[in-house]
């Protein structure tokens, strides 16, 4: 009894024969080289390219076309054949034959003929010698997936084109061929190659303008030693990662068919332990050319400093931006998602999912990943490195700009020279003092820079002058230090102070929703009633009861609040209950179990350290505004705490705000209208996210700011500038950034 097993067994090895009879008939065996069947609209361009030895015929050679017979159902529809051309003429004296449609868009083809290629479905390619079937012939009776009909002497070559990658002939034909491309995403390819130098195949793509076809021509090659490499890469910037990117340099006109760039770092999974060798991302480069100017640039259509090349979806390209990451510039790759390459963790790859690594470089940062390249980038300070890029001229690799605004990237063009010294940012130490003007734009503060640039964007895009200057020292005055870590409860903001009467005095505490603030009481001290003296209760404000909401943020003031009550979620009782005072030092503490009372000295003896027994159990978090740090203190009193934020100036806070995203205090505005720190009740800014017009701190500057800019217009609530005043140059400001936050 023959099985289908032995059946397919007996048929690869008559195959496996036959080709060798076959291949005495050429110095090189006839090959299948490239397939077209589809492209956008109309199927102009459809054709099939032969390689052999140049100059020989191709006289009793026929390509047959397996496929479906359209008129029956499943499973009786399969092995059809769907096209019949006899082949005539002579391989080119480059080795190559295109056999094509009269309507052929590529160049002059070497044969012309009816072909009707069907798409998108599985279609077996078959070129074959004396050739004694006929077009419409069911090769396959039983429809087992086997033929049953061979009417040729030889199979040379074969290749199928595959919706699913195990047809069964019912949800999707047989195909007749060892050798499938595809699927393409969920259809049929609409173009494959064959490599130069590996005989491996490629999927091409479907639109017929991307260059991905070279029919008459070499196929390009998908091993190592080609000319292209990693030229420029970006992973992080100020805000929100709109122009991430990757950069490749190579030959004009280079076909990047079968190649990718494959991201390595940790597990980004939380489910998963492993933290080292695990790919991150991967990028199929399938349809990109390198342009005229050499240069390939790679990104998402969120970009907004340059014009991409090669767009890829908004799901692609997830780089992680805070552990050590390896890019990889691969060919051949059949990697996927979450895989670990490095299943020791030794830093070495024990899975090579790649024919060949082109190039690679580490974008490294101070934490403790695997890297997977000799080529390093980083650290940038204290932070894994957001801009890379090979310096022109040496092709070293540097570190580059975090902010992407900066002008120190270049994608889709030549890069910069490393001797030009560091691009001048937010932060970088040689931009200049804060506090100081200067001709060029940013100050060596990044914190203080981004903050001032919030409201006068042209200190970063212009100049650092006089106003600027002026901003820092109101803004961003504090002296001091104080800890950036937030415990389970902290302090969030705090406004003491404002313009004209103080009615919007204020609390914000943060922690995870849900938090219980049941024991804990906030408490202020300072001087109390006795003039000079320190240390004394001035206000206390129990939390029994309360929780921590959804948002994470405890928003607390008085009834007399006016930013919209709705964003408060604890307004005290009673007249002036927090009695904040404004022209000393004050000291902020949330206290556990609190047994004291309002009006107590705690620092009876005055030198700056609390009595041996105080009135709590525990100190959850403490913030200290300062007036002046001389110490004993003159015209003020004593401060309690490692943490301190001021003096203002000459004068104490008025507002002071953490960063959302790094926990670190700063000073806000002392006018609340022309504030953008000043968020009561919801996330305040991350220090690197802040953004000149974007009222309502939603990350774009859009219909809902333009109606607060307009509606504050000749105020100074919309103010953008600095100019004090609500006009036309804030408008200008607002639509100059419209959209996304950078």
């Amino acid at each position: 009894m023959t099985t289908r097993s032995t059946r397919l067994l007996t048929n690869l090895c008559a195959l496996s024969f036959s080709i060798a009879l076959g291949s005495s008939a050429f110095a090189v065996d006839p090959v299948i080289n490239e397939i077209r069947v589809d492209q956008p609209g109309i199927d102009l361009s459809e054709y099939i390219e032969f390689k052999g030895t140049p100059g020989a015929s191709l006289a009793g050679l026929t390509l047959v076309v397996i496929g479906d017979n359209d008129a029956a159902s499943p499973p009786s529809q399969n092995g059809t054949i769907e096209a019949v051309v006899a082949l005539s003429g002579n391989f080119s004296s480059t080795g190559f034959f295109v056999l094509a449609e009269s309507t052929f868009q590529f160049g002059t083809p070497d044969q012309v003929a009816i072909l009707n290629f069907e798409n998108p479905d599985d279609v077996t390619f078959l070129l074959v010698s004396d050739f004694t079937g006929f077009d419409g012939q069911d090769l396959d009776t039983n429809k087992d997936g086997v033929l049953d009909v061979q009417p040729w002497t030889t199979i040379i070559s074969s290749v199928a084109l595959v919706q699913v990658a195990t047809p069964d002939g019912t949800t999707a034909d047989f195909v007749y061929s060892a050798t499938r491309v595809g699927p393409d995403g969920s259809t049929s390819p609409a173009q494959i190659w064959l490599c130069a130098d590996s005989n491996t195949w490629r999927i091409g793509s479907s639109d017929t303008t991307l260059g991905t076809d070279s029919p008459g021509a070499e196929n390009p090659t998908c091993g190592s030693g080609v000319a292209i490499r990693l030229s420029e890469i970006r992973i992080d910037q100020p805000g929100t990662d709109n122009d991430e990117y990757f950069e490749i340099q190579g030959p004009a006109g280079f076909n990047m068919n079968g190649f990718a760039v494959v991201v390595v770092g940790d597990d980004a999974l939380t489910t998963h332990l492993d933290v080292s060798g695990v790919i991150e991302s991967i990028t199929p480069l399938d349809g990109a050319i390198i342009p005229a100017d050499g240069y390939l640039l790679v990104a998402k259509s969120t970009m907004t400093i340059a014009v991409p090349d090669f767009i890829v979806a908004a799901t692609a390209m997830n780089f992680e931006n805070s552990d050590n990451v390896t890019f990889l510039l691969v060919s051949g790759s059949t990697g996927v998602l979450n895989q670990d390459l490095d299943t020791d963790a030794n830093c070495v790859f024990d899975v090579n999912p790649w024919t060949a690594i082109i190039d690679s470089v580490s974008l490294t940062g101070l934490d403790t990943t695997c890297i997977y390249s000799s080529s390093v980038a980083g650290p940038d300070g204290n932070f894994t490195t957001g801009h890379a890029f090979r310096c022109f001229s040496d092709g070293i690799w540097s570190v580059g700009a975090f902010d992407q605004l900066a002008g120190g990237d270049t994608p889709g063009a030549q890069n910069r020279a490393c001797g030009l010294g560091p691009v001048l940012e937010c932060g970088e130490a040689t931009a200049g003092d804060c506090n100081t003007a200067h001709a060029n734009r940013y100050c060596s503060d990044s914190v203080c820079c981004a903050l001032v640039c919030t409201t006068q964007p042209t200190c970063c895009t212009i100049a650092w002058d006089a106003a600027c200057a002026a901003a820092a020292s109101t803004s961003c005055g504090q002296t001091g230090s104080s800890s950036c870590v937030k415990g389970v409860v902290a302090f969030s903001e705090i406004r003491i102070d404002q313009t004209g009467a103080d009615t919007d005095e204020w609390v914000e505490l943060v922690g995870a929703p849900g938090t219980s603030l049941n024991d804990i009481t906030m408490i202020v001290i300072g001087d109390g009633t006795a003039l000079a003296a320190s240390g004394v209760i001035e206000a206390v404000v129990s939390l029994a009861g309360k929780t921590i909401p959804a948002d994470g943020h405890f928003a607390m003031s008085e009834s007399t609040f006016t930013q919209g009550i709705a964003a408060i979620d604890y307004v005290l009782p009673g007249a002036n209950p927090l009695n904040f005072e404004n022209s000393d030092n004050v000291t902020f503490m949330l206290v556990r179990n609190f047994s004291g009372v309002d009006a107590a000295d705690l620092d009876s003896d005055d030198n700056g350290v609390f009595n041996t027994v105080v009135p709590w159990t525990e100190v959850v978090d403490t913030i200290a505004l300062i007036k002046t740090t001389t110490v004993p203190p003159t015209g003020t009193e004593w401060f309690y705490g490692a943490n301190t934020i001021g003096p203002d100036g000459t004068f104490l806070p008025g507002h002071i705000w953490r960063c959302e995203d790094t926990g670190c205090w700063n000073i806000g505005r002392f006018d609340l209208l022309v504030d953008p720190t000043d968020t009561p009740g919801v996330a305040n800014l991350n220090c690197g996210a802040v953004c000149a017009g974007d009222y309502n701190q939603d990350g774009l500057r859009n219909g809902s700011d333009l109606a607060t800019l307009l509606s504050a217009w000749g105020t100074q609530g919309g103010d953008i500038t600095g100019d004090g005043t609500t006009s036309g140059a804030d408008l200008t400001a607002l639509l100059s950034g419209w959209g996304a936050c950078p």
